[in-house]
């Protein structure tokens, strides 16, 4: 959910508007065509001061995907963070759950990735393949929950490894527009 023009303020002690990053993993994906998953504690402090709660302001996204398949041109990998579990560990993967997966209103971020050959033959992977989750104000992606989930799949791959790096910063908001976040991210499929 984007803040709206009513906003909350930027926080974090000092009132630094710089983000700070954090790193997820997926772990490695237990089989070929398997989805992995890893939920995180967020670092976020759960207290509200009158009327203002402190939630979590995603930035930006810099994905690296399928680490150990680099080199291979067959692979088709994507991911995705999500304010809930959307895929247990080892259920198959598969590009048909990567269309409902990605219809799911608690995923967010989300990212594909199929690699191409040049004329030499070389496979061309980029990284980060970075998302961009802020409006034309600078405002970030709101986060209300207490935990984010990283998901990993993939289709013709072996097993592998992803890792995000997320650019956030800490904002208070008013309660009612928190309670409202919270409403909205949580649940289970």
């Amino acid at each position: 959910m984007k803040r709206g023009r009513s906003g909350g303020s930027v926080t974090g002690g000092t009132g630094d508007i710089k983000p700070q990053i954090l790193s997820l993993t997926t772990g490695l994906q237990p089989a070929n065509d398997q989805y992995v998953s890893t939920s995180i504690a967020l670092p976020v402090p759960r207290f509200s001061t009158g009327d203002k709660s402190t939630i979590t302001e995603i930035l930006w996204v810099d994905w690296y995907m399928g680490l150990e398949n680099i080199a291979d041109t067959l692979v088709a990998t994507w991911a995705w963070l999500s304010t809930a579990v959307t895929r247990q560990n080892a259920v198959a993967s598969t590009l048909a759950t990567l269309l409902v997966d990605f219809s799911d209103p608690r995923v967010f971020a989300p990212v594909v990735q199929q690699r191409t050959l040049t004329t030499s033959g070389a496979g061309v992977v980029d990284y980060p393949r970075r998302i961009d989750l802020t409006d034309n104000n600078g405002n970030g992606f709101l986060v209300a929950t207490d935990r984010l989930t990283v998901t990993m799949g993939s289709v013709g791959g072996t097993a592998g490894t992803t890792v995000c790096k997320i650019g956030y910063r800490l904002v208070a908001v008013g309660l009612k527009e928190y309670i409202g976040i919270v409403q909205g991210q949580q649940g289970t499929t």
